[in-house]
């Protein structure tokens, strides 16, 4: 029964996801992650929102496909009410997340019994603000080489075949000494109006040479290319990345989030 006499919110689900793309076509930057998984990653087989018109939040699910194996779902709420909505929609279990709007934090916190939570800035490059430094020769990346950059980007997770369907369906770049990849730059996903770069790694014995800015480079160069916006996320944390970013001339968007964490019943 309801408590209080108010009823307990309930998601709706969305047959037509073309109800959702001009609430989250307002600001495709922040909500890239979101438009990404809700029109591109066919494996995001469900999608609600708060209301069934006018939403102000969205939520787009990759249920498990096993019990062994976690939830996916990504966020957007411009209202803590409306996420605390739509959150009703995640399965019991474990989920992994994005959360693309900070006032939604609060509602998932809540939701969710979080495991690890990464806070994350939201960088964009705008055209006019980039200088190139390139000094270094850049070449695409072989996906011979998924494996050794899967173990050094998650060595906790079985990601070469994420990483390995990157390098395939992706911009890349790396820096070769002796014939090996020394350092790389890859992306995480592309909409109609942007490019999320990932994956940046200098070895250890190659850092100081420059080796970050010329990749960088060559990745904004490519992406400028095909007419769209730069992005990529760098946990607060990180102070190396922070540095190296706003010196290239990447601009703050937002904070956002990544996360797992368990629903329970």
């Amino acid at each position: 029964m309801p408590r209080s006499g108010f009823l307990e919110p309930v998601a709706v689900r969305l047959e037509d996801r073309e109800a959702a793309r001009s609430s989250l076509s307002i600001d495709p930057i922040r909500n890239a992650v979101v438009i990404h998984r809700m029109f591109h990653h066919p494996e995001f087989t469900l999608a609600f929102a708060d209301a069934p018109s006018g939403p102000k939040a969205l939520l787009v699910l990759k249920p498990a496909s096993s019990g062994s194996q976690p939830h996916q779902f990504a966020l957007h709420a411009v209202d803590e009410a409306a996420a605390a909505r739509v959150l009703s929609a995640v399965p019991t279990g474990v989920s992994i997340f994005h959360v693309a709007d900070e006032l939604a934090f609060p509602a998932v916190n809540r939701a969710i019994e979080v495991r690890w939570w990464g806070e994350a800035i939201l960088y964009r490059m705008e055209a006019a603000g980039f200088r190139d430094v390139q000094a270094h020769e850049v070449r695409p990346l072989d996906p011979k080489y998924a494996a050794k950059v899967a173990t050094l980007w998650a060595p906790d997770w079985p990601a070469e075949g994420y990483v390995r369907s990157r390098i395939e369906n992706g911009i890349t770049g790396a820096i070769y000494e002796d014939g090996e990849p020394v350092a790389w730059y890859l992306t995480h996903l592309e909409t109609e109006d942007v490019v999320m770069l990932g994956f940046l790694h200098v070895l250890a014995p190659c850092r100081g040479r420059g080796y970050a800015k010329s990749l960088s480079c060559s990745l904004l160069k490519q992406t400028f290319a095909r007419g769209k916006v730069p992005a990529c996320h760098v946990y607060t944390d990180n102070g190396p990345s922070i540095r190296l970013m706003e010196g290239l001339g990447f601009r703050r968007v937002c904070i956002q989030a990544w996360g797992d964490g368990l629903r329970r019943s």
